[in-house]
């Protein structure tokens, strides 16, 4: 008896540990105002020019896109849940160009190239692969829902589109098509949102301090929590860049992917304060 209330009250109160909690256990973090935003992406512009390396990393994504697009034009429920599914991705994709903002701030010399660029793939291991499976599911879960959706929502009225295109045709030209349209753009909305907490600088987080993808995560929840508006507008122009380069048959998304990789660091380095020992290295 006498040793059980010694594990449950230990006599030395210094051995008492307080609860780990998403204060203690990550970093601190600023609070912004909601033009800082902005203010990354003129720093990610002067860097791609800085790094114009990270131009291919944008033309390989943006031939992976055309290519899927490509791929699923004729299965126009896949082609929808595909294109907006770059948004739910995008993060992990990021990691190449994020590595090079790193390289950057210390000055390129270890090198600026493709080569030092796709580095960071295998510096990560599995916590990048982890991390870029969670965002897949995430992918998986909105495909199937959106699918499911516009079947429900449509039956008999779509009949037999042929791509994307008549698709979307036939969805607006009546009006439980345009009610689905609306109802995928607000639940698409909330798990872009989900996603965009998620990894909002999970990725510069691993890269800079080495931690897991748990901890990385973490560090991006907080700092999402503690700047809501500031991130809810980068968000908002993250989905107006990519609306663009979707207009653009995502020819754009060559120089926009990495302009938002860089800005993506640059947002990390605003909010989360360094760590001396990571910043020395």
């Amino acid at each position: 008896m006498d040793d059980l209330i010694k594990r449950r009250y230990p006599e030395d109160l210094g051995e008492i540990r307080p609860r780990q909690t998403l204060d203690t256990g990550t970093p601190p973090v600023r609070q912004i105002s909601a033009r800082h935003p902005l203010k990354w992406l003129a720093a990610g512009w002067r860097d791609i020019w800085r790094a114009p390396a990270s131009l291919l990393h944008g033309l390989f994504v943006t031939v992976v896109g055309l290519a899927i697009l490509w791929y699923t034009w004729d299965q126009p429920w896949l082609a929808m849940a595909a294109i907006s599914g770059f948004l739910l991705v995008g993060p992990a994709l990021a990691v190449g160009v994020n590595e090079l903002a790193r390289r950057l701030e210390h000055g390129g010399r270890q090198g600026l190239g493709i080569g030092q660029c796709l580095a960071a793939i295998p510096a990560l291991g599995g916590s990048l692969w982890l991390f870029a499976v969670l965002l897949a599911g995430l992918f998986i879960v909105w495909a199937g829902f959106m699918t499911l959706w516009i079947g429900v929502m449509n039956v008999g009225d779509l009949g037999v589109p042929a791509n994307l295109g008549e698709l979307l045709g036939a969805m607006l030209g009546s009006a439980r098509g345009i009610l689905s349209l609306i109802g995928v753009v607000v639940a698409g909305g909330v798990l872009a949102l989900v996603a965009f907490a998620v990894g909002v600088v999970t990725v510069p987080a691993m890269l800079d301090r080495r931690v897991g993808v748990v901890d990385a995560i973490a560090i991006s929840l907080k700092a999402f929590a503690r700047n809501r508006v500031p991130m809810l507008v980068w968000a908002a122009l993250i989905t107006a860049l990519f609306g663009l380069s979707v207009l653009t048959a995502l020819i754009a998304l060559i120089v926009v992917f990495p302009w938002l990789g860089f800005a993506m660091w640059h947002g990390y380095r605003d909010v989360v304060v360094a760590d001396e020992g990571a910043e020395a290295g």
